[in-house]
This record gives structure tokens, sequence and C-alpha cells, in this order.
């Protein structure tokens, strides 16, 4: 009998339950088809739903690049139905709304082939949402084609791997390469709603936050101390209607925003992958036994 063909019990394995057989080769194999699935599952859902409830801010500045924030409706749904403990905060319901959206570029705009060359990592197929859409809600002739490069041209010869887009690449890799074809760091994003030349302006000033924001309680991932995503959201949000509103329609003032990537890392701080590490721990451990046997015999 294989390992949990039918029901999961969380007790240790028996020898015979992993008997090394075709049966079990194929429970591991649906499991991690399944698995995606229900991410892609997740992520199209959270795409539609992103879609049909953003609406203009009427301070002119909202959420996004483009001043859109979700309607109080949507809002209201999304907390009364703890959808949190499914997708976390509203920021990152995004992440998971722009990987559906990469999702869907990539069936529709390149080939359903490659569907099965993305990753299974929400973090990872957002990362590369950013290739396409630099400025959140913005693609270029350029940022497609460069997208397509990583997805399709190979590099290396007769590798299962052979473009640099694969089913286990890392957001980390992902932000590596993006950086070294652009020039332009994963933390460097634009979202002011009126775009200034680079070349000809001058920083009057930089608004930081306390590391705090990121300090989660490891066991039960509550927030410690420090500031909340709320607040930080908040302030990014007055500070983009305050440049707007000294604009007034002019490119005078710009806004050099990390919001994304913040969200990003906090969504990550806040439920971290503690699976390597139980793995690692368990490796020791049997390593010990192990040593403890052979000192015995």
């Amino acid at each position: 009998m294989a390992i949990y063909s039918s029901q999961l019990t969380f007790r240790l394995p028996t020898k015979a339950q992993v008997e090394l057989n075709d049966t079990l080769v194929k429970v591991i194999h649906d499991h991690h088809r399944k698995s995606r699935e229900h991410l892609f599952h997740l992520c199209m859902i959270a795409y539609g739903l992103r879609t049909h409830n953003l609406v203009k801010a009427k301070s002119g500045a909202g959420g996004n690049a483009q001043g859109r924030v979700y309607k109080p409706a949507f809002k209201s749904w999304y907390e009364s139905n703890n959808l949190d403990d499914v997708y976390g905060t509203l920021p990152n319901f995004t992440l998971y709304a722009m990987a559906g959206r990469l999702l869907e570029y990539v069936r529709w705009q390149v080939a359903e082939k490659y569907i099965a060359h993305l990753p299974g990592s929400m973090t990872a197929l957002y990362a590369l949402s950013q290739i396409v859409w630099e400025q959140g809600d913005k693609a270029t002739d350029a940022s497609r084609k460069l997208f397509e490069k990583a997805l399709i041209e190979p590099i290396q010869d007769g590798s299962k791997k052979n473009a640099f887009i694969h089913p286990h690449i890392s957001r980390k890799e992902i932000d590596a390469w993006r950086t070294k074809h652009t020039g332009k760091s994963a933390s460097k994003k634009k979202v002011a709603s009126v775009a200034v030349n680079d070349q000809h302006t001058i920083v009057i000033a930089t608004v930081k936050v306390h590391e705090d924001l990121f300090n989660f309680a490891k066991v039960s991932g509550a927030k410690r101390i420090g500031p909340n995503l709320d607040d930080v959201v908040k302030l990014n949000e007055k500070i983009q209607s305050l440049i707007d509103e000294f604009n007034a329609g002019k490119s005078r003032f710009a806004l050099d925003s990390q919001i994304e990537e913040v969200k990003l890392a906090y969504a990550q701080a806040e439920k971290p992958d503690f699976g390597k590490d139980i793995l690692a721990e368990e490796k020791a451990r049997r390593n010990i036994v192990k040593k403890q046997a052979t000192k015995r015999a």
C-alpha cells in the first residue's frame, strides 16, 4: 500500500507504505500535480476578482499605479468570509492576482505548453509577472519579448530545464535575472501617476520604515511590534496623493515607490515556509541516531 493514497494520517509511514514501486511514484506525482492545479486555480480566481472589483479612488490616488482601489463591498465580502485564511492580507491577495494574470498571458499570448514550464510557487510567479508588467499594469513590446526570451530560449542543450524559466526556479533567481537584463532592481518600481525622467531629477526626501515591520512570532505568526502593512500602504497613498496635488497635471514630482516589494516581503515574513528547516532538523536527528547506533555496534 503506497503512502496516503486515500487518507492522510500524519503518522510516520511504514516501510511498506514507502516501498520503491510504481504505485508510490504515481501517488507522489498525483499530489504534486494537484498542488500546482489548486494553486493555479486560486491565482486565476484572484485575478478575476481583482479585475472586476477595482474602482478609481475618489482622491485620484490609490493602491496601484493607476490609482485604483478595491470596492468597499469586495473588502467587506473578503473579510466577512475569512478569505485572509486562504490568501492572506489584501496586498498579498493582489500578488496571487498578478500571478493569475501571468498564467492567462502564457496560455493565450505565448502557448499552452509553456504552462508546464512555469514554477509552482506563487511568489516566483509574481516575480515573473514583474518582467512583463514593469509598472504594475503596463507592458511594452520590450518587456514581453524579454519574458518570452526567458521562457522559451534554450540555455542548456539537452537539459530537461533548457530555458531560464523552469518549474523549480526561485523568486531570488528571477529578481537577479531581471536586474541583469533590465538594469532595474526588483526593489525599485515606479508607481507615480505622472512619469518624470530620472536623468533630470533630484532626490529631495527618503521615507523609511523600521525593520520591525517584518517582525512576526515564528510559531503563531502573530504580529509582535512595530508598524503594520496597512500603515505603510496608507502612508504611501497619502504621499502619492500629495505629489499628484503638487504636480497639478505636470511632470514636476514623482514617487519612486517600493510598496509592491514591501508587500511581498511582508507576506513572506507573515507566513514563512518552515519546511526546509524541518527537513534539515529531521536529517540531523537521523544522522545522530545513525552515529549512536554505529558506536553501539
